[in-house]
């Protein structure tokens, strides 16, 4: 069997986890291993049981049956994943594993020369431009590449002289969401804005960027701005960003490497160091406005965002009526062609672990579908052990080959998960989370269905008489209360009706209990179609059968006895039997 290499990381549709992922894919193809990347999209707001169910992805695969493992921790974005999956990888895996970016003692890791890169950024700063006033906008303090970079930063600064107050320094969280916050934090107590903003990565540049775009602040000509990571929108962006390239391929191509050296016996070294290179580009300065020259690409890129929100709102709306598994099945057959693949194996928990509240993988899996991009689908209803991955046939192919995996999971219950191939030039977006979740939440319908679905059918057994599937005594004396309530409150009377089946011990001795039930069926059809809207008919028990009539009209007892005795007659007359069908009958108002 080929050697496989498992990795952890987030937010894959990102640019830096694109770049990333192709070059492992590619070395690891080269060097013939298999890639499995347990992929999560991070929090959802503030939603901490989706979170949990994201975070289950870390005990997806079995480490011991991994010959190599890389994570990508400073890009996990889930509260509590990093520690969780340390701890796991200590306790279970036995091959060498690589952290990209982050330094770990226990493991192996390549890194970016973090600290010289951003001194080097800030120098460029300080001298080149004889900047005094520089606000730095940091990553999570608890992600050592955040620390090293914001060493940098402080080294230039103290060389400098120039001393860093509270308000000159933010932190942020590697996303575009606080520019604004980051922004008010500089300018607390102050009213003139700082010469240069330098962020720890792009997309907070680029959030600080369009915040002071916002208050009328230009860039560079009253704030200059740098970012981290040089990703292709910081290109384009107006103004383009000044940055640091990070040589994405070589990085994640080396963890590659690293694995490969240390499973042949190969001396390899714990940590391994990539240099960036500055970029400098319009927004301090120094660099010239960048052009997107592409435009069909753009006008395709516009298009698919487009289409994407268009095509989640119908996804969404066909869920709605999916209860049974072969309809939400038949609707993410639908939609799935919205995301670029090869090919897309979907995987389904034991089938007899759905109904209960599943909150991780199940020991066995089902392969429920395979889907092509040529739209042909497959139903192999295969089971196999989870720390398969997949069906050993599936991966005995003379080529290596790569898979996402992305979880299926409502809140933190976790239904399946679904492994993709991506060729050159393919890659998932948006849409793919989009997907994921409105496909768990159609199965979360569908059981949370079956299960009301089950309530009702325990409450007719325990309200109703099974022969005759009228109400029970059960039944009847919850009516009765409710019945005696609606009478009071409306003023109109409530009439009980005592009713005796006659002769049911002949007809069961003579011509047997079978004949005796359909005479007990037919007085139960004989009442039902003489109640009116909200009365009630039930069998007591034996012979013995009662109801709840509700009228305007004191009288309506005696006269209802009159119809009841017609009506038992024509019943008697309608059906041939060898026997009288009578019954007696008191009215109580």
């Amino acid at each position: 069997m080929r050697k496989r290499i498992g990795v952890f990381m987030g937010e894959v549709v990102a640019e830096y986890q694109q770049l990333a992922l192709q070059e492992i894919f590619r070395k690891a193809a080269e060097l013939n291993y298999d890639v499995f990347v347990f992929c999560n999209f991070g929090s959802y707001g503030d939603n901490v049981l989706y979170a949990e169910g994201e975070k289950e992805m870390i005990h997806l695969p079995d480490p011991s049956m991994l010959d190599g493992i890389i994570v990508g921790e400073d890009i996990l974005d889930i509260e509590g994943m990093a520690c969780a999956l340390e701890d796991y990888l200590k306790a279970y895996a036995k091959c060498p594993i690589v952290y990209l970016r982050t330094p770990k003692e226990d493991f192996y890791s390549v890194r970016i020369e973090d600290m010289k890169i951003m001194e080097e950024v800030t120098r460029h700063f300080v001298v080149d431009h004889g900047f005094w006033d520089i606000c730095f906008m940091m990553g999570k303090k608890e992600y050592a590449d955040a620390q090293d970079r914001y060493c940098g930063f402080l080294n230039v600064m103290e060389e400098a002289g120039i001393p860093v107050t509270e308000h000159m320094v933010f932190e942020g969280d590697y996303w575009r969401e606080k520019g604004k916050e980051a922004v008010d934090w500089f300018m607390e107590g102050r009213t003139e804005y700082p010469q240069a903003i330098v962020c720890s990565n792009d997309y907070m540049a680029l959030s600080v960027c369009d915040e002071l775009e916002r208050r009328g602040v230009r860039v560079p000509e009253d704030v200059c701005v740098s970012g981290y990571d040089n990703i292709e929108e910081a290109r384009f962006h107006k103004p383009s960003l000044t940055s640091a390239g990070v040589p994405l391929g070589e990085l994640a191509g080396k963890a590659v490497e690293i694995i490969d050296n240390v499973c042949n016996g190969r001396r390899q070294e714990r940590i391994e160091y990539m240099k960036p290179k500055l970029v400098l580009r319009k927004s301090c300065g120094c660099g010239k406005q960048e052009m997107q020259t592409d435009w069909p690409y753009l006008r395709g890129q516009i298009y698919t965002q487009v289409n994407n929100i268009k095509q989640i709102v119908f996804m969404t709306t066909d869920c709605q009526d999916a209860f049974e598994e072969e309809e939400y099945l038949r609707v993410a057959e639908k939609y799935v062609y919205n995301i670029d693949f090869d090919k897309a194996y979907l995987c389904f928990c034991d089938e007899t672990k759905q109904e209960e509240e599943v909150c991780c993988f199940t020991e066995n899996m089902v392969l429920k579908r395979i889907y092509t991009r040529e739209h042909q689908t497959q139903k192999p209803e295969k089971k196999f052990l989870r720390n398969e991955l997949l069906p050993k046939e599936i991966l005995a192919g003379s080529e290596p080959s790569a898979f996402l995996i992305f979880s299926i999971h409502h809140k933190h219950k976790v239904y399946g998960y679904i492994a993709f191939t991506f060729s050159e030039g393919r890659w998932p977006d948006s849409f793919a989370q989009a997907y994921l979740m409105s496909f768990a939440n159609a199965i979360e319908d569908g059981v949370m269905h079956r299960k009301v679905a089950n309530l009702e059918e325990i409450k007719m057994v325990y309200l109703r008489d099974p022969l005759t599937g009228i109400y029970n005594r059960r039944g009847f004396e919850k009516c009765l209360r409710q019945l005696y309530e609606k009478a009071a409150k409306d003023g109109r009377y409530l009439s009980i009706v005592s009713i005796d089946m006659d002769g049911l011990k002949y007809i069961n001795d003579h011509f047997g209990h079978a004949e005796g039930d359909e005479a007990l069926r037919r007085l139960a059809k004989v009442m039902e179609r003489l109640a009116g809207e909200g009365e009630v008919c039930a069998r007591m028990g034996g012979d013995e059968f009662s109801m709840l009539l509700l009228s305007n009209d004191s009288k309506r007892h005696a006269e209802f006895e009159r119809i009841f005795v017609h009506a038992v007659e024509e019943e008697d007359g309608r059906v041939d039997k060898p026997y009288p069908l009578h019954a007696s009958i008191g009215v109580c108002c």
